[in-house]
């Protein structure tokens, strides 16, 4: 997993490995630690709660490290979409 540790968003412990899944054609996550437990940390994207918001506002899952800077940009454009794509 690289050199930095990853720390899971659910149980606060160091992750060992990452499992991905699919299931009803998604994708989801689970994590495991050195000492044998595991973590579900869910979809990669929400999917129902991106189609109740804004057309380009995504909301991402624990297992998107970026997600805080996506969700910024998803929402300035989301607000000139709702400006009617002006800029000011």
């Amino acid at each position: 997993m690289g050199g930095r540790a990853v720390i899971c968003p659910r149980c606060g412990k160091v992750v060992k490995s990452v499992y991905q899944f699919r299931s009803n054609g998604r994708v989801y996550y689970r994590f495991y630690h050195g000492d044998g437990s595991r973590c579900y940390v869910g979809p990669a994207e929400y999917v129902y709660a991106t189609r109740t918001q804004w057309r380009t506002l995504t909301i991402y899952g624990a297992v998107v490290p970026s997600r805080e800077e996506l969700y910024v940009e998803g929402a300035i454009e989301a607000l000139r979409e709702m400006r009617g794509g002006s800029e000011s």
